[in-house]
Order: C-alpha cells, then structure tokens, then sequence
C-alpha cells in the first residue's frame, strides 16, 4: 500500500490469493464433507439424525453469524494472526472429536470450533486482500473463492476414501494434519497495514468506535444488505432439493448427488470468469451483475417441471455460476456503497445475514412443501430470487439522500461598496503612462 493509502495492484498480492485459494479448498471441503459425517455419526452413536445434524449448523451457521465479533477483533490484531488462530482451532478440533463419543463435545469439537475458526480465516482474507488490490479485487476475491467449488467436487469423495480405509478416528486425525497446512498458508498472508489498524494502534477505541451503526441511516447499504439475507435463504435450498429431487425422479443416489458437483463446478468458474470481466470492464459491472440476477431467478424454475437429467444438470451448473458470482461481488458493491473504510463493519453485517439465511432457509423451504408440494421449492427460489433482484436493483441505481446543508443567516453588518474612480490616459499625460 502506498503511503496515501491507495491499493497497489498485484505485487505480493498474488501470492496471497493463491494460499486463500488453497485454504478455501480446505474450509469448502470440510463444509461439503459434513453430511458424510452426520451419517458416520449416527452409525457410531445412538443419537438420530435430527440431533447430529446441529454438528453441521453449527459449523455453517458460525462461519459467517460470529462476523460481527471478528470484525472488532481485526481493529486491534492483525488479519495474519487471527487467520493463523484460526487454522489452529480447524486443527484442534477435529483433533479432540478424534478421541471422544460424547455428541456435546462434538458439538464443540465438530461446530463451534471449526465454524469460527473458518471465519477467522475467510472474514480476514478480505481484509487483507483490500489492501492488495482495488480495481482488480473482484478477480482476485473470485479466484480465492474459486477454491469453494474445488473444494466442494474434490473433497468429500476424499474423505469418503479416508474414512473407508482409516475409520471415524483415523479421518478425523487425517483433517486435524490437513487443517495444519492452513496455518502455513495463514502465515502467508503478509497484509499490508491499513489506516484503520494504525489508528487503533495508537490510541485506544471507544464501545461507540467498535461499530459504525450510522451504515444504518443508508437506506441502500439497509436495501442491499437485506437483499443479500433473503438470497441466502434461496441458496440453501437447491443444496438439500436438488438430489431429492433426483432419486423421486428415478435417478441413482450417485448420479442425483452430481448435481451438487456441477453446481460447485459452476460456481469456481462463474468467480473467476466474472472478477476477470469486472476488472476488465468495471462501467458495465452493474448491469452484468444484475443480468447474473435475473438468470439466478430462472435457472432453478425448469426443475420443477421435468424429469430430464441432463436438464437438471444444466439448471444446476447455472445456478451455481451464478450463485457464486453474486457471492463474490458482495465486498466490492459494498465498497461502492459504504467506502473501504466501513467495509469490515460493512461485511460483518452481511456475512450475518448470510448464516442467518443459511439456517433459515431450509426449515422455511421445507415448510413450504408440506403445504404446497415437494416441487414447490424450487418455485419458492424462484419467487425469492425474484425479490432479491428488486432489492439489489434499487440499492445500486438509487441515488443515496445527501443531507441538507442549513441555511447560516447572515448577522454580518453590510459594508459598503467602495467608490471606484477612473481614470483616462489623456488625463494623466506621457508620466503616469
């Protein structure tokens, strides 16, 4: 960062998105593998599915509603250092539920621990990035999270493997080992000194300096926030419909779950195909993120209708190209909304509302269904979506109020005019010219 603080594009900055891209294939990984465990779970103890099934909502929901608190964290220790803290609290706690039956203490273990230690490591790699990159930080946040969709079609038949030949314990110490990278990959990320940390560092923060609530007063940031919130409730459904799905239409379990694959393998290349074009073309951004909007609204409606797999798997490639693009954007039309400054209080908002709608999402769209119809979520996704478009329309084209600048009445006595006196060249003769 130079010394105005301006972002300097690349540099370092390249070798910083590299590691968060490794490290995102670890976090998505273990996110997508969770279900697998809920199932080794229930084998190996006597507890259903319904109580296990907390493992992964704590786990999920941690990762981004424990934002808020990270984001005053990052005003007075440096982003490496709570990325690093919490690879090792990924590591330590698949390394403790390796030795241990009791679902309390997996819940620790297996949710608490890794959710907010994800956090740590997402919620600072933007940080850290933003002081990398300005212009060009939606293709590199989009190649960092193009991990997320590597993660989610490698990892799990991984695990898969591991759990095969190794058992429950020897899986669980196999992740813990994995988890251990992240810390070097932490350690990687050299972030540049931002002016809010300097300014921390110097003098001690208020509890009114520890949020700005005056984001608020924006009723586009309170617009788009909210939007972002209601697209999360949408995203969670395909996740847990799209293989059911599949298997009541008469496809395998192994080919209705393909679906979730190419809806993660749309995601990693919709991130960074989309960061490439808002860099190259930053004027139409907008309308190309809003053209990406409108698509996320209808690719899921077809399913409802039909029973052709390959149709299906197109919805779900879109879908995900799509998703992952609207995800990836967030922090830069924040920026546009809130300014760099503000955007850790900013991001905190709206990665909270995003596990907010990730633990919504699927009671509501299965409430639906018991009313409707089992075809009925995607419909619901659909309308959902619909919203969201509204939402995300008016926040970005919206001209935001500025306040009004009060009258000063005037108490100063009027001062007359001076008399001005002219003077003509013959009056002055060849001296005074």
């Amino acid at each position: 960062m130079t010394s105005g603080g301006v972002p300097v594009e690349g540099g370092y900055g390249w070798v910083v998105v590299s590691v968060l891209f490794l490290q995102y294939i670890i976090m998505a990984g273990i996110q997508g593998s969770v279900g697998i465990i809920h199932t080794e779970l229930v084998s190996e103890t006597s507890y259903s599915l319904s109580v296990i099934g907390w493992i992964g909502s704590l786990m999920i929901g941690l990762c981004t509603m424990s934002s808020p608190f990270i984001s005053i964290l990052t005003k007075f220790i440096p982003c490496r250092i709570l990325a690093i803290t919490g690879s090792l609290l990924m590591s330590l706690g698949f390394l403790c539920a390796a030795f241990t039956s009791s679902v309390p203490v997996l819940f620790l273990c297996l949710g608490i621990l890794p959710g907010i230690g994800m956090n740590l490591i997402s919620f600072s790699s933007i940080m850290i990035l933003r002081g990398y990159f300005l212009k060009m930080l939606p293709l590199a946040y989009g190649m960092c999270l193009a991990g997320v969709g590597v993660g989610m079609v490698s990892f799990p038949p991984f695990y898969v493997y591991l759990h095969v030949t190794f058992g429950l314990q020897g899986s669980f110490l196999i992740v813990s080992a994995i988890c251990m990278n992240s810390v070097v990959f932490s350690g990687l990320t050299v972030p540049t000194r931002t002016q809010s940390q300097k300014k921390s560092m110097e003098k001690g923060l208020s509890l009114a300096d520890l949020f700005d609530f005056s984001l608020f007063k924006s009723y586009t940031f309170v617009m788009f926030v909210t939007g972002h919130l209601i697209f999360n409730i949408a995203y969670a459904v395909p996740f847990t419909y799209l293989p059911i799905k599949g298997e009541e239409t008469g496809f395998s379990e192994q080919s209705s779950a393909l679906f979730i694959t190419v809806l993660g393998a749309g995601s990693s290349v919709g991130r960074i195909l989309f960061g490439w074009m808002s860099g190259k073309f930053p004027l139409i951004r907008k309308k190309a993120f809003l053209v990406v909007m409108v698509l996320s609204t209808l690719s899921l409606l077809p399913v409802s209708f039909t029973s052709s797999y390959s149709l299906i798997m197109v919805c779900s490639t879109i879908f995900g190209a799509c998703a992952g693009i609207i995800h990836t954007e967030i922090p830069s039309f924040l920026i546009g909304l809130i300014g760099i400054d503000n955007l850790p209080n900013g991001l905190s908002v709206a990665y909270l509302q995003q596990g907010i709608g990730s633990l919504v999402g699927i009671p509501i769209a299965e409430a639906v269904c018991r009313r409707v119809g089992d075809n009925s979520a995607f419909v619901f996704t659909t309308v959902v979506c619909a919203l969201v478009l509204v939402l995300f329309t008016l926040s970005l084209y919206l001209p935001e109020r500025k306040p009004e600048t009060p009258k000063v009445p005037h108490i100063l006595p009027e001062v007359p005019k001076p008399e001005v006196f002219v003077v003509t060249m013959a009056e002055t003769g060849p001296t005074a010219a």
